[in-house]
């Protein structure tokens, strides 16, 4: 079995965003020496934060009501709009060298594998999922309103997974010289009111906009009588990818290079002021 076919399992994580963001870059960076595939699952700690995206703007943002509420905002080197952060939000980024089989060159068509087999990992729960068909997502985008693409999860990108014509599978991509990160999200239970509640919209904007999301957007616990957690999606994720491309995971440590970047970029993703 080739390099390519044995991919590293790196340590689950539950950490403050910073910790987490860095965590990713690290990833990427460390294939310039592993040049191996890497996994990692993660999950939101308790303290609520807001993840905006890297063009996102500043005056999307409510800073008072952050402020009041205690919870912090970044902003992720990913695109994309603002993503809330908190307990029950799950995780996963995975990184491919350039010249993986699965590392296509079509930014839409690459998330073709990770679809499918987040399609068959839910399967195993129970949940039947459709995949969004690029042309789908992009009919969607172009009638997208404005508000509604406010938060990440109101739009829909090619690949990612929908119950019902809603949305419970978020992707977001990084491309870099060495290699490609993929970051996936979903929801135990959507945090819909919570987060509109942070954008500087107005009250009825508010009400309108947490009316669309939910239309749009729904979770584990919406879908599966006993929503998985972190380590059991792992386990079926593995399971879909090994059926699918014959790939091994296994368990791996953080090398010493991808630990310093990891320290030196705590700082670019750190709390953003007022």
């Amino acid at each position: 079995m080739g390099v390519m076919n044995e991919w590293r399992l790196l340590p689950p994580a539950q950490g403050d965003p910073a910790s987490e963001l860095a965590a990713s870059a690290a990833m990427l960076a460390g294939l310039v020496t592993t040049q191996q595939p890497a996994i990692r699952w993660y999950a939101a700690a308790a303290n609520p934060a807001l993840v905006i995206g890297s063009g996102q703007k500043l005056s999307d943002i409510d800073r008072a009501a952050l402020a009041q509420a205690g919870i912090t905002l970044h902003r992720r080197a990913s695109g994309g709009t603002a993503v809330l952060f908190v307990p029950g939000f799950l995780m996963q980024d995975i990184v491919l060298p350039v010249t993986h089989p699965l590392a296509h060159l079509d930014v839409s068509e690459s998330y073709r594998w990770l679809g499918e087999v987040w399609q068959a990992t839910l399967a195993q729960f129970g949940v039947a999922t459709t995949v969004i068909e690029i042309a789908a997502a992009r009919a969607d985008r172009a009638t997208l309103d404005p508000l509604v693409a406010r938060a990440c999860f109101g739009g829909q990108s090619p690949y990612e997974l929908l119950v019902g014509g809603r949305k419970l599978v978020g992707f977001a991509q990084i491309r870099r010289r060495e290699g490609m990160l993929f970051q996936v999200g979903l929801y135990t239970h959507w945090p819909g009111a919570q987060l509109v509640a942070l954008l500087a919209i107005s009250e009825p904007e508010r009400r309108r906009l947490t009316e669309r999301l939910a239309d749009r957007v729904t979770d584990l616990a919406s879908v599966c009588a006993n929503p998985p957690g972190l380590a059991s999606l792992a386990n079926a994720f593995a399971a879909a990818l090994h059926q699918r491309y014959d790939v091994t995971i296994a368990p791996s440590a953080w090398t010493a290079a991808e630990l310093a970047v990891m320290a030196a970029a705590q700082t670019r993703f750190a709390p953003l002021g007022g």
